[in-house]
């Protein structure tokens, strides 16, 4: 977590999918640094087969894209306080039939069939100003690109989705917010971020504060959404973006 910034998640229980690279990593080292049981997901076996260290997580396999595999995780979990459906990413050929519903169900269907089978396990949670459910949105929930139109579909349903879980399950006592990502550096992000300068000053000329984004930024704005400083916000989508989406090139 970055300097300066502190929260306390002693003894509450999270989930991330996808939390073995990337966004979700730092997401799970966040939370697991402010004392909180993490639990992550991963396509691998096992924890030990990637090339860094994941010791500190208890970890599952998961196929995202299958619903027996969300509701079999849901069933897995003893306690639960803050999901944070992380785990997706465009797909080959998203202007194919194929390609364009894989988008839609892992980028968006999973975060519904898990959340909905989680949601007990929410419900049960006595952690202060209440369970959360995260999700990670993106620059293409709110602005079109030509390669991605599964992928951007369903980041732009996936702000809706908070919407419609936050005003649904809060009587319930559980929160539903999203981070939207501006261009973030990642192990899938960095060829791009290094390989394609252009592109990035194009990006940049659009935001006020002139860098890439790291992965512990978005970190640090899901701990904020499910603290109890965040306990009257739901239903909403944070841009964590440098300002590109208020910006104009």
């Amino acid at each position: 977590m970055k300097k300066g910034i502190s929260f306390d998640y002693s003894d509450a229980s999270v989930l991330v999918t996808g939390g073995s690279n990337g966004i979700g990593l730092a997401i799970a080292r966040a939370y697991k640094e402010a004392g909180a049981d993490v639990t992550i997901t991963g396509r691998r076996t096992a924890a030990g087969d990637y090339d860094h260290d994941l010791s500190d997580f208890a970890y599952q396999q998961l196929d995202v894209g299958s619903r027996d595999s969300l509701e079999a995780l849901a069933r897995s979990l003893d306690r639960l306080d803050i999901l944070v459906n992380n785990a997706g990413g465009a797909q080959d050929n998203e202007w194919g039939h194929d390609g364009f519903d894989q988008s839609l169900n892992i980028n968006v269907a999973s975060a519904f069939h898990l959340s909905t089978a989680c949601k007990p396990l929410l419900e049960a949670s006595e952690f202060e100003g209440g369970a959360s459910i995260i999700g990670i949105a993106s620059m293409t929930s709110f602005f079109g690109y030509e390669w991605t139109p599964g992928y951007g579909a369903a980041k732009a349903a996936l702000v809706q989705l908070v919407k419609t879980l936050g005003i649904s399950w809060g009587p319930n006592g559980i929160r539903a917010n999203a981070v939207a990502a501006g261009m973030t550096r990642t192990n899938l992000t960095a060829p791009a971020i290094d390989g394609m300068p252009e592109m990035i000053e194009g990006m940049l000329a659009r935001q006020g504060i002139k860098r890439v984004g790291e992965a512990e930024d978005i970190a640090a704005a899901a701990l904020f959404l499910t603290s109890p400083a965040a306990s009257w916000v739901t239903g909403q989508t944070l841009a964590v973006d440098g300002g590109f989406s208020t910006g104009m090139a």
